[in-house]
């Protein structure tokens, strides 16, 4: 085999893979030019076409002398800038002597970048902040930002694209810790969040709700244990059921049970309270037999402390039944046994659970909690702390969406 052969299919190759790379369908690619060790210059021309007039459609000609632009398109780690370089078409009309430059696609009008140039810019930003995308790409913040807030509400979701969500959860969390806060409204299986709101009293919770962008209201809403939550959602969404989430109600015997040991072993180093924690917050399962002896020394000092650990790992007995009728059911003994016990903070606790017993029940038909969101949050957290703090709130709920799990 020849070596010419060879040679003419590599360039051929090289070419594809650079149009492909260059991904710019009115050019073809005639040849690279280097400036500088990590700049490359593509050397563009365009396709073969007749420009029509755009007010009488008639045939024009390029009268203009020629000229070029050259304008950032890509930017790749291992080689560094990459330019385009395209021609400048002045046309003018035989007819009606009309003179326009002609547009082409994915070339903007003004500026020195593509618009592929500011879409991989707005992709870098996600999970990093924009001042370091800003300086890997020599850009100035205010250039990025600018592209960043044009661009990254087109990308989010539609909801008229996505089918309404069946189960959905709603909770509340800081924009500005200690003075400003919002509500989430996540759909409970894809972990999207669709709405983000200001505020979190009743009226201002009901008009999230009555600004659900999907014309369905959701079948389940999963809630925390604040009152005005479920009561607004009832009142907003007339047939949509209730579920008080799990964790918080176990998060009730939590603060119970460490509000008591305060009260009795105040004393102690850091260390040995954070032992006694976890003695009294972990599964006895996955405790050892030491630690188990030691629990139970330690309760029988303290009958309150030992009827509120007893009556929590009651209440986790209840949530491992399999099925509605026995979930109901255990819920209901497990009531009828610490609704009037001797220990003060298990009677209020026993009292809340009274109130808030149908949502607790429902957790039994659907199994959903708001583990989805409280994780969200987290991630929202970092959000903040990455930018240290935003002015603009509505750029704030623009991260939030773009940046947490996408709606599929």
């Amino acid at each position: 085999m020849s070596r010419q052969p060879l040679k003419r299919r590599k360039s051929a190759l090289c070419l594809d893979f650079s149009t492909d790379f260059i991904r710019l369908p009115s050019f073809h690619l005639t040849h690279w030019e280097k400036t500088k060790e990590t700049d490359w210059i593509a050397v563009l021309e365009p396709h073969s076409a007749c420009h029509l007039c755009p007010i009488c459609l008639g045939a024009s000609t390029n009268h203009a002398r020629p000229g070029r632009r050259i304008l950032r398109h890509r930017f790749v780690p291992s080689w560094g800038t990459v330019w385009v370089s395209v021609p400048v078409y002045r046309q003018r009309c035989a007819s009606c002597m009309l003179t326009w430059t002609v547009e082409w696609n994915g070339i903007p009008p003004r500026g020195s970048v593509t618009s592929a140039f500011q879409e991989m810019a707005v992709d870098m930003c996600r999970c990093r902040d924009l001042l370091s995308v800003a300086k890997q790409l020599s850009v100035a913040y205010s250039t990025l930002e600018r592209w960043y807030y044009q661009l990254a509400p087109q990308r989010l979701a539609q909801p008229k694209e996505h089918v309404a969500p069946e189960v959905v959860c709603l909770d509340e969390f800081a924009l500005q810790k200690g003075h400003k806060y919002g509500v989430n409204l996540m759909d409970a299986q894809t972990g999207h969040i669709w709405q983000v709101t200001e505020g979190r009293s009743r009226e201002q919770v009901r008009n999230a709700l009555q600004q659900w962008p999907f014309r369905k209201a959701p079948h389940v809403v999963v809630t925390d244990l604040a009152p005005g939550m479920a009561e607004t959602v009832r009142h907003v969404w007339k047939h949509t059921l209730v579920v008080a989430d799990k964790f918080h109600v176990i998060q009730l015997f939590s603060k119970a049970l460490e509000a008591t040991r305060k009260r009795t072993h105040a004393r102690g180093t850091h260390r040995r309270g954070r032992h006694e924690q976890r003695l009294l917050h972990t599964i006895p399962d996955k405790l050892k037999p030491e630690e188990l002896q030691e629990l139970k020394i330690w309760l029988a000092e303290d009958p309150h402390l030992e009827r509120l650990y007893f009556a929590l790992q009651d209440i986790r007995t209840v949530y491992a039944v399999e099925t509605q009728e026995a979930g109901e059911e255990a819920l209901q003994k497990w009531i009828v046994d610490h609704l009037y016990s001797p220990t003060p903070a298990v009677r209020s606790i026993a009292k809340t659970i009274v109130q808030w017993q149908e949502p607790i029940q429902n957790y039994f038909s659907f199994r959903v909690t708001n583990a989805k969101i409280e994780g969200t949050h987290n991630k929202v957290k970092v959000i903040k702390r990455r930018a240290y703090g935003y002015r603009n709130l509505e750029r704030f709920k623009i991260r939030i969406r773009l940046e947490c799990k996408p709606a599929t």
